[in-house]
């Protein structure tokens, strides 16, 4: 098999999901305006439900950035599936919109599963983050406060789509992709089954 298939150019890092979260509810509704004929252009910014008009416009940015990258099967999932599908589009989205959270899931997660260890512990990530430095250079450069952010809202949205059961003492949880959602990601490009915890004999076996 190609390595090319699993490991592609990096994803560049952006740290704005900070301010979002996975906010899978919000990010639905943004799906089924889509379906029901709107384009970006013309969705309010108030469908991320904040009172504040900076908070909603922050939001959605990040909303639209993230929906971008889904094919229009994918946004049919997200829009009419049931919540572990829409859990599941949410986590693609996340891992193709932020490369930060894509190679932690499929370097970090993905390893410790294969050796069936589904404790995910503070060393993981801080390990994971020094190993990256040497090539992601914005690492350093960003303020310890929003270091400490960037790991608090990775763990929160690992846990809120259900990769890890928990943000305390979190656990990996297996991984069960429902078939319209592995269709239609095989369909895109099977790579993106990694983010699932897919190794590459599962991912070439669907070929």
């Amino acid at each position: 098999m190609n390595n090319n298939l699993i490991t592609e150019e990096p994803l560049k890092y952006r740290f704005s999901f900070t301010g979002a979260s996975a906010m899978i509810p919000e990010f639905t509704t943004l799906a089924q305006q889509i379906q029901n004929g709107f384009t970006l252009d013309e969705i309010d910014t108030k469908v991320a439900g904040r009172e504040k008009y900076e908070t909603n416009s922050r939001e959605f940015r990040e909303l639209k950035h993230r929906i971008k990258t889904l094919t229009p099967a994918q946004i049919e999932i997200l829009a009419d599936g049931d919540p572990t599908e829409r859990n599941q589009i949410t986590h693609l989205a996340l891992c193709k919109t932020y490369g930060i959270y894509h190679d932690f899931v499929t370097e970090v997660l993905s390893e410790k599963i294969q050796v069936f260890d589904d404790s995910l512990t503070e060393m993981d990530y801080n390990s994971f983050i020094s190993k990256k430095k040497m090539g992601h250079p914005e690492l350093d450069r960003l303020a310890e406060s929003t270091q400490k952010k960037v790991k608090q809202v990775i763990i929160k949205m690992l846990q809120q789509v259900g990769i890890i059961d928990s943000i305390s003492n979190p656990s990996i949880l297996p991984q069960t992709v429902h078939s319209k959602v592995e269709n239609a990601i095989i369909e895109d490009h099977p790579k993106w089954l990694a983010c699932f915890l897919y190794n590459e004999h599962q991912i070439e076996t669907l070929l």
